[in-house]
């Protein structure tokens, strides 16, 4: 059953590989980072969102509606693991994923409580370039962006995807029924004990006002 489109995938592949470093060489550090989820786990019930809270084992703040209009759609929780580069489990722990909609984009927060590694403790993997950095609500964050072009599994890359892909300009994801191209952005920061990412598509958001999201989200909590 495909519960998930390709993009939605990305998204969260890459919101774990952000809330994590993944530099780490030896043994027993963290190499890669993977999650897993179902559709049917979602809560569309905003009123109901404590459920999630419940199964992933820790408080989060959440909006029902945002001041620029954005509003709930549904809540998630997601499995996340930490591996060697053996792929041995190196921690399993609990991922929150938060879903709001203006009617034609989406937002998708992404929050844990895996602090053994934070954004901070890394260079940006290749493709992610920062485009806005700054302080919302007293919180050090920052803004990058990533190209990616989605292709079906049997696309063969030509000597300027091969180029574009060298130069990090462009990530390239296998796996959709036709070529698409899409600009991710990500908002990602530590506070009071939780890792976010605010992530989304082709956004006619500012950087900064994604920023902004992310702020009156942590805000929400105190």
């Amino acid at each position: 059953m495909k519960l998930f489109s390709v993009k939605k995938i990305v998204i969260a592949a890459a919101a774990v590989a952000l809330l994590g470093s993944i530099t780490a060489v030896a043994a027993g550090h963290i190499a890669s980072q993977v999650s897993h989820s179902s559709a049917l786990d979602q809560v569309r019930d905003y009123d109901k969102i404590g459920e999630v809270s419940q199964e992933a084992g820790f408080s989060f703040p959440s909006l029902e509606t945002f001041s620029n209009g954005f509003s709930f759609r549904y809540a998630l929780p997601i499995e996340s693991s930490d591996c060697d580069e053996e792929g041995n489990v190196i921690r399993s722990y609990k991922t929150v994923g938060l879903t709001y909609s203006d009617g034609t984009q989406e937002i998708d927060f992404f929050i844990d409580q895996n602090l053994s590694a934070s954004p901070e403790d890394s260079g940006d993997p290749l493709g992610v370039h920062p485009v806005w950095s700054g302080e919302k609500a007293g919180i050090p964050m920052t803004v990058t962006q990533t190209v990616y072009k989605f292709v079906p599994p049997d696309y063969e890359l030509t000597d300027e995807d091969l180029k574009l892909q060298a130069n990090g300009d462009v990530v390239y994801s296998y796996g959709s029924d036709e070529v698409s191209t899409q600009t991710a952005y990500d908002c990602s920061f530590v506070y009071d004990g939780l890792r976010y990412v605010a992530m989304g598509f082709d956004l006619t958001l500012t950087p900064e006002e994604l920023a902004d999201m992310a702020a009156e989200l942590v805000s929400s909590g105190k």
